[in-house]
């Protein structure tokens, strides 16, 4: 008997050694030999296996087929998946990669299997997760994101749900393809500074983020965004937040309309009492900490109450609404004007001296004195004119330029005191 070589004697040893199952077909679709592994596989013995075809186990081709394919195989080492009967008649599924072998004038299909039904089924649960979650996603108003950030620097958006497409008016196409770069430049500069201190810390303590900003919409408006989001740090020291997306513009748009009406004399539209003596007070603390001036004009329609008397009280309010405007037009911007009760106004000059108040306050004067109103004709008003001392604070200015105007009316009305 011929002694095998030792070559022979090695790849004997590795087919029978094998993880993966090892089986050698004829191309009759008979079975060559066959190793332990891809019997166990298919819950056969390596004798059992020797008498079957393998269309006795595959089930994924027809007898055809497989005939057809065990002629057409070549060296390329094809891979395609199937599925195979087990003896105890279970599916399995499994990968295949097939080689066509010329041995001893015999072409032969070596083929080695391995069962994929276990990753076969982890594919699909995480298919069904990856479904389930994009169905999550799809219902959450606004948009789920991660950012990264590399402990070079480099930044990067991992991930989105369709909601950013919306929020964002860009295609998911775009936000991906365009880097974290030129979708962070949508923030806008004013609130920029305030993201990254933002990301800065909470990359150095891993803790939830939150922050307001307002971004450039793809349409060209401006839309206040809400973000919310939890760091962690992954195994290279990359910066990972997970976060959720909120268009919060009506939110702030009706905050915005809460706080005016706070802040507003629902007659005029200029400011309330509140809000001026606010604001008094932040002048007087400005003033004092920079030492530049600042004077006050308080003013008082003069026989207000005889225009409600005899025109009636909607009268009297379009006189007020239309004194308001004419005050308005005419004062600075920088200046801030305020109603301070019944028809008394009050108007803060700021970076103004006694002087130039007075110049003001003459003009008002005037520009009141010559509107005619429609039945009613004309209207004086009384003006009360201070500019603020060292040391005093808002409470007393307010009362200097309240004697000043008392001032004025006890002169006759319709002039400027100090």
């Amino acid at each position: 008997m011929k002694k095998p070589t030792e070559e022979a004697v090695l790849w004997s040893a590795l087919f029978e050694q094998s993880g993966d199952g090892m089986v050698v077909l004829r191309q009759n679709g008979s079975v060559y030999r066959v190793n332990q592994c891809y019997a166990d596989m298919l819950g056969y013995t390596v004798e059992a296996m020797k008498e079957l075809y393998v269309w006795d186990w595959d089930t994924q081709f027809s007898q055809c087929e497989l005939q057809q394919m065990l002629l057409t195989v070549d060296n390329s080492g094809e891979h395609f998946n199937t599925q195979q009967r087990r003896k105890d008649g279970a599916i399995i599924d499994v990968e295949l990669s097939n080689n066509s072998v010329l041995y001893q004038g015999e072409n032969l299909i070596f083929c080695i299997a391995r069962d994929i039904t276990k990753r076969k089924l982890t594919e699909e649960r995480l298919r069904h997760k990856e479904e389930l979650l994009q169905s999550i996603a799809s219902q959450v108003p606004g948009a789920l994101y991660q950012y990264r950030m590399t402990p070079e620097g480099t930044r990067s958006f991992p991930y989105f749900s369709e909601g950013a497409v919306e929020l964002g008016g860009l295609s998911l196409e775009e936000l991906y393809r365009s880097g974290a770069a030129p979708i962070m430049s949508r923030i806008l500069p004013e609130d920029a500074a305030m993201v990254e201190a933002n990301i800065q810390k909470t990359a150095k303590q891993l803790a939830h983020a939150q922050s307001e900003f307002r971004i450039l919409h793809g349409d060209g408006s401006i839309r206040w965004i809400e973000s919310r989001s939890a760091a962690k740090k992954e195994v290279d020291g990359s910066i990972l937040w997970t976060g959720i997306l909120l268009d919060i513009t009506q939110r702030k748009l009706a905050e915005e309309r809460v706080r005016t009406m706070a802040i507003t004399d629902g007659l005029t539209g200029i400011t309330n009492r509140q809000e001026i003596s606010r604001l008094l007070a932040y002048e007087v603390e400005r003033t004092a900490r920079y030492d530049t001036p600042f004077s006050l004009i308080m003013y008082d329609l003069d026989h207000f109450k005889q225009v409600n008397d005899q025109f009636g009280h909607n009268a009297g309010d379009e006189v007020l609404k239309t004194v308001t405007k004419l005050v308005n037009d005419t004062i600075r911007g920088i200046d801030l004007h305020g109603r301070w009760g019944g028809e008394e106004f009050m108007i803060i000059l700021p970076q103004t001296q006694l002087e130039a108040a007075k110049n003001i306050a003459e003009k008002l004067r005037q520009a009141v004195a010559a509107y005619h109103f429609e039945k009613i004709g004309t209207v004086t008003a009384s003006f009360g004119v201070a500019e603020r001392a060292p040391q005093e604070n808002s409470q007393l200015i307010a009362q200097r330029v309240d004697e000043a105007l008392y001032r004025a009316k006890m002169r006759g009305r319709n002039r400027v005191e100090t």
